[in-house]
């Protein structure tokens, strides 16, 4: 299998990401997609001689460094993971052995492994509530972007899409309309281990929103006028399910009440982004997302 990293962050981030793919996926093809600076990619060349380095000098988006790193892999399945991201035992021959049941689009569960501030916790609710752990086993409607697999009939369907630069969130549908079944395996985890400042997160949620939404303008038409009158409904609807998440998972309950009030203040800044990016396109945003 190929294993394609979209590096956004740089080190130290991309190195223990690299590091737990030589320890926990040895046989992969590993793919770092890289666009941050010369530094790290000369350190990449040196410390991981065996991943195959894509250098982008100029910014772009994640969606786009994971059609490129695809593009570029030679295995019959492709897994797509994040700079932040490591990897445990087991991780990639469980990804293999689902493939070959029979299971075009493989992933599994985000674990949280920044734990120490309350703010880690407040952004781990806001991006991955819906699939920390437990997830059941079996056919679902939504994987994470950042771990997940797939083989290459999967990739063809949603080649346009690719070339696009298009998140997750048109990519799945778009395999689930094409009959293609996306299969959740609790047993596939996977960390998140990405320290955010609060004005850092706060941007990140602000740009991700709007970017989200300029991409949805083209298909909206005028209804975007509808979203944008209606965003600001976005904070208590994303607070009920991301609380519904926690509470239903019956993980994580004190640090989810302790994070709460950041967790609205970066819904009430996701409805902000996206009300700018119904009203005035996406704009430079999705070149920020990290």
């Amino acid at each position: 299998m190929s294993v394609v990293v979209a590096s956004v962050n740089g080190l130290p981030y991309l190195g223990a990401c690299l590091d737990s793919l030589e320890q926990h996926a040895p046989e992969a093809e590993v793919i770092v997609a890289d666009w941050t600076d010369a530094e790290t990619r000369r350190l990449t060349r040196e410390r991981w001689p065996h991943a195959t380095l894509l250098s982008f000098d100029q910014p772009t988006a994640v969606p786009e460094l994971r059609a490129a790193g695809i593009a570029a892999a030679q295995t019959p399945y492709v897994a797509l993971i994040e700079d932040h991201c490591v990897v445990r035992e087991g991780w990639a021959r469980r990804i293999l052995a689902a493939h070959e049941r029979g299971h075009s689009v493989v992933g599994g569960p985000i674990r949280n492994g920044a734990t120490r501030r309350i703010r880690d916790w407040a952004a781990f609710f806001c991006e991955y509530s819906e699939h920390m752990e437990p997830v059941a086993e079996g056919s679902t409607r939504s994987l994470v972007g950042m771990n997940v697999s797939y083989d290459r009939p999967a990739v063809e369907a949603m080649a346009d899409l690719l070339r696009e630069g298009r998140w997750e969130t048109w990519l799945h549908p778009r395999l689930l309309d094409k009959g293609f079944e996306l299969y959740s395996d609790p047993s596939i985890v996977l960390d998140h281990v990405k320290d955010f400042g609060l004005r850092e997160f706060l941007s990140q949620r602000y740009h991700y929103a709007r970017s989200h939404a300029g991409m949805r303008n083209r298909e909206l038409g005028a209804r975007r006028l509808v979203y944008l009158l209606g965003s600001p409904a976005i904070v208590p609807l994303m607070y009920f399910r991301i609380a519904r998440n926690v509470l239903e998972k019956r993980r994580h309950r004190p640090q989810f009440l302790l994070a709460t009030p950041l967790v609205l203040l970066y819904l009430a800044v996701w409805a902000f982004g996206e009300a700018l990016g119904y009203a005035f396109g996406g704009g430079r945003s999705l070149l920020k997302v990290r």
